[in-house]
C-alpha cells in the first residue's frame, strides 16, 4: 500500500467527476500513467547520452543492423497483410 497526498483541487474534482466506487482505482491508473512516462522519460535520457557518446563507426554500424532489421520487418508486416486479407489473422 502506498500512500498519497494529492492538491486538495484534485481531489474535489476527482469527487464531482468520478463515481465513488471508481475513483481509487482512476486515482491508481492516472498515477501510474505517470510513474510510467517519469521512467519512460528517464530510459530516454540514457538513450541519448549513451548515442551521444559513440563513435562515428559505431553509429554506422547500428545504421547497418537497422537496415537488415528493417529489410526483415518488411517481409514480417507483407505476411501478417497477407493473412489478414485472407481472414486468417485478426488485428488487435
Amino acid at each position: 500500500m502506498i500512500s498519497v497526498s494529492l492538491p486538495r483541487e484534485i481531489v474535489e474534482r476527482t469527487n464531482r467527476l468520478i463515481p465513488k466506487a471508481r475513483r481509487s482505482r482512476v486515482i491508481a491508473g492516472v498515477l501510474t500513467t505517470f510513474l510510467d512516462s517519469v521512467e519512460r522519460g528517464r530510459v530516454a535520457e540514457r538513450y541519448r547520452t549513451y548515442y551521444a557518446k559513440r563513435s562515428p563507426r559505431q553509429a554506422r554500424e547500428d545504421q547497418d543492423i537497422l537496415k537488415d532489421w528493417r529489410f526483415a520487418d518488411d517481409q514480417a508486416w507483407r505476411i501478417l497483410e497477407r493473412e489478414e486479407s485472407r481472414g486468417l489473422r485478426t488485428r488487435y
